[in-house]
């Protein structure tokens, strides 16, 4: 099987056990996997092309940004004079997307056995619409958003604000211990790609039919809504909120991986190469970054060193095989502390992987 060129923006190993557990009940070998998780991306891409949605305009609702926004939005579901609450947030949230935007959108209760971890991390990070009492997480229901424009995020906050069952919202561009915890609760409920709504449908059913299995009314709102099977879209379309690689999700890094090679060793082993030219090149045509970041004043190796201490930081994504150079390469996102306080700078760090020498070439940061 000849290298495989297109880029796999995300995969979801951390949250779907498909892989996983195909490979150990199978006992697969990773080169099996690698043209397994080739072959069902290119399924996953001309099921979207069918249905007039190219995979590479998902992008930007598929992995994280440097500029952009996150946030969960935050409601009272016992301010919702109806069972069925998450339709009718829905409703409230449907008319303040940007027509031509990509977001993911997920969701769920805020679930949990310690109601106090729950209610010190709402009062760490909750921007209050309004005030409300505490009762129990499981009555505040949460719509994350991401790849909100800062105009965007005030327009959502601001329009939402007037509504009784809206308590606020969890800013999610940067790690926070609530961030995490997000992470662990929410799930993928669809994928918005301008007026095209993408969400996945039952295994059984064809990919070439769409079904609403969300229930939300799309298309009142001026959307349409497309669908393929949720072994499908459940690793590819579904969109990771960022947190540390924990002891025993590691398979997350190893699946993302074995996308774009057959050879899959632990990041955490790995030296980071920074060549001379490289780092010259970052020294004067990223300088104004490095300063924002206060990284500009590090040697190479002491730069690399930062890069390496990150490796564990969140997941992988945007992997590739840049078929041009011959070059297995991943994106990673870094949040590096200003010295003078504030929020934290983010830099991408595009890496090439060389298990053959146990080595992550800096490609470029920015």
């Amino acid at each position: 099987m000849k290298p495989y060129a297109q880029p796999i923006f995300t995969l979801n190993a951390r949250g779907n056990v498909l892989l996983e557990a195909t490979r150990d009940y199978f006992g697969l070998s990773s080169e099996v996997m690698h043209h397994e998780i080739q072959r069902m991306h290119i399924e996953v891409q001309e099921v979207l092309q069918s249905k007039g949605v190219p995979y590479s305009a998902l992008r930007s609702g598929l992995v994280p940004s440097i500029d952009r926004q996150e946030a969960g939005f935050i409601f009272d579901s016992e301010a919702i004079y109806s069972s069925l609450y998450g339709l009718e947030v829905a409703k409230l949230i449907l008319p303040l997307f940007n027509r031509d935007s990509t977001n993911s959108v997920l969701c769920g209760d805020l679930i949990g056995d310690d109601q106090g971890f729950i209610y010190e991390l709402l009062e760490e990070s909750l921007v209050l619409a309004r005030s409300f009492t505490f009762v129990h997480g499981t009555s505040l229901y949460c719509v994350y958003i991401n790849n909100l424009s800062n105009a965007a995020l005030n327009k959502f906050h601001e329009a939402l604000s007037g509504e009784s069952s809206y308590v606020g919202y969890i800013p999610g561009t940067f790690s926070s211990r609530t961030k995490t915890y997000l992470s662990n609760i929410l799930v993928n409920a669809y994928l918005k790609n301008g007026t095209t709504v993408i969400m996945g449908h039952e295994d059984d059913r064809p990919n070439e039919e769409n079904e609403n299995l969300i229930g939300y009314p799309f298309e009142d709102y001026g959307y349409q809504v497309v669908s393929l099977q949720s072994l499908y879209s459940g690793l590819f379309l579904g969109y990771k909120i960022e947190r540390p690689v924990f002891p025993g999700f590691e398979i997350d890094t190893e699946m993302s991986l074995n996308s774009v090679s057959e050879v899959i060793l632990p990041l955490q082993g790995f030296s980071i190469e920074l060549e001379e030219a490289k780092h010259d090149y970052l020294k004067t045509e990223k300088l104004g970054k490095l300063e924002k970041a206060g990284i500009a004043d590090l040697g190479r190796v002491d730069l690399a060193e930062l890069v390496r201490q990150k490796i564990d930081a969140s997941y992988i994504y945007n992997m590739a095989y840049l078929q041009q150079h011959g070059v297995v390469k991943f994106n990673l996102m870094l949040e590096v502390p200003r010295k003078g306080g504030g929020y934290p700078t983010k830099l991408l760090a595009a890496l090439e992987y060389q298990p053959g020498k146990k080595n992550l070439r800096l490609i470029t940061l920015h």
